[in-house]
Protein backbone atom coordinates (compact mmCIF):
# COMPACT_ATOMS: atom_id res chain seq x y z
CA UNK A 1 0.00 0.00 0.00
CA UNK A 2 2.85 2.30 0.86
CA UNK A 3 4.43 1.85 -2.60
CA UNK A 4 1.12 2.50 -4.26
CA UNK A 5 0.83 5.77 -2.30
CA UNK A 6 4.38 6.83 -3.33
CA UNK A 7 3.71 5.97 -6.98
CA UNK A 8 0.48 7.94 -6.83
CA UNK A 9 2.28 11.01 -5.37
CA UNK A 10 5.05 10.81 -7.98
CA UNK A 11 2.44 10.54 -10.74
CA UNK A 12 0.57 13.58 -9.39
CA UNK A 13 3.77 15.64 -9.16
CA UNK A 14 4.86 14.73 -12.69
CA UNK A 15 1.39 15.30 -14.09
CA UNK A 16 0.92 18.67 -12.34
CA UNK A 17 4.41 19.87 -13.25
CA UNK A 18 3.78 18.88 -16.87
CA UNK A 19 0.51 20.78 -16.92
CA UNK A 20 1.99 23.93 -15.39
CA UNK A 21 4.92 23.88 -17.84
CA UNK A 22 2.46 23.41 -20.68
CA UNK A 23 0.33 26.28 -19.43
CA UNK A 24 3.36 28.54 -19.03
CA UNK A 25 4.58 27.78 -22.54
CA UNK A 26 1.12 28.10 -24.04
CA UNK A 27 0.41 31.38 -22.29
CA UNK A 28 3.76 32.89 -23.19
CA UNK A 29 3.18 32.13 -26.87
CA UNK A 30 -0.51 32.94 -27.21
CA UNK A 31 -1.13 35.75 -24.73
CA UNK A 32 -1.09 39.31 -26.02
CA UNK A 33 -3.10 42.28 -24.83
CA UNK A 34 -6.11 42.78 -27.08
CA UNK A 35 -4.90 46.10 -28.47
CA UNK A 36 -1.61 44.48 -29.52
CA UNK A 37 -3.55 41.85 -31.46
CA UNK A 38 -5.78 44.51 -33.02
CA UNK A 39 -2.74 46.54 -34.07
CA UNK A 40 -1.16 43.49 -35.71
CA UNK A 41 -4.40 42.68 -37.56
CA UNK A 42 -4.86 46.22 -38.89
CA UNK A 43 -1.20 46.69 -39.83
CA UNK A 44 -1.27 43.52 -41.90
CA UNK A 45 -4.58 44.34 -43.59
CA UNK A 46 -4.24 48.02 -44.50
CA UNK A 47 -2.42 48.82 -47.75
CA UNK A 48 -1.07 52.17 -46.55
CA UNK A 49 2.60 52.66 -45.83
CA UNK A 50 2.47 56.42 -45.33
CA UNK A 51 0.02 58.71 -43.52
CA UNK A 52 -1.10 56.14 -40.96
CA UNK A 53 -0.47 55.99 -37.21
CA UNK A 54 -1.50 53.29 -34.72
CA UNK A 55 -2.03 54.41 -31.13
CA UNK A 56 -2.97 52.14 -28.23
CA UNK A 57 -5.12 53.87 -25.61
CA UNK A 58 -7.24 52.63 -22.67
CA UNK A 59 -10.40 52.61 -24.80
CA UNK A 60 -8.78 50.46 -27.53
CA UNK A 61 -6.81 50.98 -30.74
CA UNK A 62 -6.87 54.20 -32.76
CA UNK A 63 -6.06 53.81 -36.44
CA UNK A 64 -5.35 57.38 -37.61
CA UNK A 65 -5.29 57.88 -41.38
CA UNK A 66 -4.39 61.09 -43.19
CA UNK A 67 -7.66 62.78 -44.11
CA UNK A 68 -6.37 63.63 -47.58
CA UNK A 69 -6.80 59.98 -48.57
CA UNK A 70 -10.56 60.38 -48.07
CA UNK A 71 -11.54 63.98 -48.88
CA UNK A 72 -10.59 66.96 -51.00
CA UNK A 73 -10.24 70.32 -49.25
CA UNK A 74 -13.64 71.81 -48.42
CA UNK A 75 -15.55 68.69 -49.54
CA UNK A 76 -17.37 65.95 -47.65
CA UNK A 77 -17.77 63.54 -50.56
CA UNK A 78 -15.61 60.43 -50.08
CA UNK A 79 -12.95 60.00 -52.76
CA UNK A 80 -13.43 56.85 -54.82
CA UNK A 81 -9.72 56.13 -54.49
CA UNK A 82 -10.17 55.67 -50.72
CA UNK A 83 -12.89 53.03 -50.97
CA UNK A 84 -10.31 50.22 -50.99
CA UNK A 85 -9.13 51.42 -47.55
CA UNK A 86 -12.68 51.56 -46.21
CA UNK A 87 -13.47 48.15 -47.67
CA UNK A 88 -10.46 46.62 -45.87
CA UNK A 89 -11.62 48.15 -42.58
CA UNK A 90 -15.15 46.85 -43.20
CA UNK A 91 -13.82 43.31 -43.77
CA UNK A 92 -11.93 43.49 -40.46
CA UNK A 93 -15.01 44.77 -38.61
CA UNK A 94 -16.98 41.79 -39.92
CA UNK A 95 -14.30 39.47 -38.53
CA UNK A 96 -14.13 41.25 -35.17
CA UNK A 97 -16.86 41.93 -32.63
CA UNK A 98 -15.55 45.38 -31.64
CA UNK A 99 -17.48 48.60 -31.92
CA UNK A 100 -15.94 51.37 -34.03
CA UNK A 101 -16.04 55.15 -33.62
CA UNK A 102 -15.22 57.11 -36.77
CA UNK A 103 -13.80 60.50 -35.79
CA UNK A 104 -12.95 63.21 -38.28
CA UNK A 105 -10.36 65.84 -37.35
CA UNK A 106 -9.77 68.71 -39.72
CA UNK A 107 -8.64 72.31 -39.84
CA UNK A 108 -8.06 75.24 -42.20
CA UNK A 109 -10.50 74.06 -44.89
CA UNK A 110 -11.38 76.53 -47.61
CA UNK A 111 -15.15 76.65 -47.06
CA UNK A 112 -15.86 79.67 -49.23
CA UNK A 113 -18.73 78.90 -51.58
CA UNK A 114 -19.68 75.71 -49.68
CA UNK A 115 -22.67 74.96 -47.46
CA UNK A 116 -20.42 74.58 -44.40
CA UNK A 117 -19.87 77.38 -41.91
CA UNK A 118 -16.84 75.97 -40.10
CA UNK A 119 -14.48 73.02 -39.77
CA UNK A 120 -16.65 71.34 -37.11
CA UNK A 121 -19.62 71.18 -39.46
CA UNK A 122 -17.73 69.62 -42.34
CA UNK A 123 -15.95 67.33 -39.89
CA UNK A 124 -19.20 65.81 -38.63
CA UNK A 125 -20.59 65.42 -42.16
CA UNK A 126 -17.39 63.65 -43.28
CA UNK A 127 -17.44 61.13 -40.45
CA UNK A 128 -21.16 60.55 -40.98
CA UNK A 129 -20.58 59.89 -44.70
CA UNK A 130 -17.94 57.29 -43.86
CA UNK A 131 -20.26 55.58 -41.37
CA UNK A 132 -23.14 55.63 -43.89
CA UNK A 133 -20.90 54.03 -46.52
CA UNK A 134 -19.87 51.33 -44.05
CA UNK A 135 -23.50 50.61 -43.19
CA UNK A 136 -25.00 50.82 -46.70
CA UNK A 137 -22.29 49.17 -48.79
CA UNK A 138 -20.30 47.31 -46.17
CA UNK A 139 -23.35 45.94 -44.33
CA UNK A 140 -21.86 46.74 -40.92
CA UNK A 141 -24.60 46.83 -38.29
CA UNK A 142 -25.51 50.45 -37.50
CA UNK A 143 -25.38 49.91 -33.74
CA UNK A 144 -21.65 49.04 -34.00
CA UNK A 145 -20.67 52.38 -35.58
CA UNK A 146 -20.54 55.92 -34.25
CA UNK A 147 -19.69 59.14 -36.11
CA UNK A 148 -18.03 62.13 -34.44
CA UNK A 149 -16.56 65.32 -35.85
CA UNK A 150 -14.11 67.40 -33.85
CA UNK A 151 -12.93 69.92 -36.43
CA UNK A 152 -9.74 71.57 -35.19
CA UNK A 153 -10.43 70.98 -31.49
CA UNK A 154 -8.47 67.75 -30.94
CA UNK A 155 -5.05 68.21 -32.55
CA UNK A 156 -2.82 65.19 -33.00
CA UNK A 157 -0.69 64.22 -30.02
CA UNK A 158 0.34 60.74 -31.08
CA UNK A 159 3.38 58.73 -30.16
CA UNK A 160 6.09 59.31 -32.79
CA UNK A 161 7.47 55.83 -32.12
CA UNK A 162 4.23 54.31 -33.40
CA UNK A 163 4.76 55.86 -36.82
CA UNK A 164 6.55 53.97 -39.58
CA UNK A 165 9.33 56.44 -40.31
CA UNK A 166 11.02 54.42 -43.07
CA UNK A 167 9.41 56.54 -45.75
CA UNK A 168 11.63 59.60 -45.78
CA UNK A 169 10.07 61.13 -42.68
CA UNK A 170 12.47 63.13 -40.50
CA UNK A 171 13.39 61.84 -37.04
CA UNK A 172 13.38 63.34 -33.55
CA UNK A 173 11.71 66.72 -33.03
CA UNK A 174 11.33 67.24 -36.78
CA UNK A 175 9.33 63.99 -36.98
CA UNK A 176 7.17 65.08 -34.06
CA UNK A 177 6.34 68.42 -35.72
CA UNK A 178 5.80 66.71 -39.08
CA UNK A 179 3.30 64.30 -37.57
CA UNK A 180 1.47 66.93 -35.54
CA UNK A 181 1.02 69.22 -38.53
CA UNK A 182 0.13 66.51 -41.01
CA UNK A 183 -2.09 64.40 -38.76
CA UNK A 184 -4.17 67.29 -37.49
CA UNK A 185 -6.22 66.46 -40.59
CA UNK A 186 -7.05 62.81 -40.03
CA UNK A 187 -9.74 60.18 -39.78
CA UNK A 188 -9.53 58.14 -36.59
CA UNK A 189 -11.04 54.67 -36.60
CA UNK A 190 -11.29 53.92 -32.89
CA UNK A 191 -11.65 50.17 -32.34
CA UNK A 192 -13.21 49.99 -28.89
CA UNK A 193 -12.25 47.40 -26.31
CA UNK A 194 -15.64 47.52 -24.60
CA UNK A 195 -19.29 47.37 -25.56
CA UNK A 196 -20.76 50.73 -26.49
CA UNK A 197 -24.39 51.81 -26.20
CA UNK A 198 -26.20 54.77 -27.70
Amino acid sequence: MRYLYIIFLVFIMVFCTGISDFEKNYLSVSYQPKTDKLETIFKEALPLKDGIVFTKVPRGLIVSIDERYFFNDGEARIKESSLCILDRIIILLHELSNYCVVEDHTQDNNLEGTIYNNDCEISLVRSTNIVQYMIKYGKVKPDRLFALGYGQYMPFRGNVKSYDSNNGVPTGMAASNYLKNRMNKRIDFVILEYEARR
